[in-house]
């Protein structure tokens, strides 16, 4: 009966350090992604709110605000505050004096802090409204 040299089966210590590390940078961009994909997701939702308070504040400008010519401001949800502004506008061409209607330039810009910066979105359009 003769015995074959013995070898032995398994891992060197050299080779789980090498299978350690690359998993841990693996994980750690892994992490990273979805971490940013978070982020990006947070932020999109706040602006997606920013923009539909925008909206609202154009779209009620006139009918359940003032419609004087002016700057007006307040806070909504404790995070976003706003603020609407009303203009004369003028491109050089007047009305008709029969419609008894003028423009307006409205400008809602909505601000907030969010992931270490301060953020915000402008919206503007034109009105007509009826002169008084």
């Amino acid at each position: 009966m003769t015995r074959g040299i013995h070898h032995n089966r398994g891992f060197s210590l050299l080779e789980v350090l090498v299978a350690f590390s690359i998993f841990a940078i693996s994980l750690g961009v892994l992490f990273q992604i979805y971490h940013k994909g978070t982020q990006s997701a947070i932020l999109s939702d706040e602006y997606t709110r920013a923009i539909l308070i925008a909206q609202s504040k154009m779209a009620s400008a006139g009918i359940e605000d003032d419609f004087e010519i002016g700057e007006y401001n307040s806070v909504e949800s404790d995070l976003y505050s706003w603020v609407t502004r009303v203009r004369p506008y003028s491109d050089g061409q007047n009305l008709n004096s029969n419609t008894n209607m003028t423009v307006r330039e409205i400008e809602v810009t909505v601000y907030w802090d969010s992931l270490g910066r301060s953020r915000s979105v402008k919206l503007s359009t034109l009105k007509l409204i009826p002169m008084i």
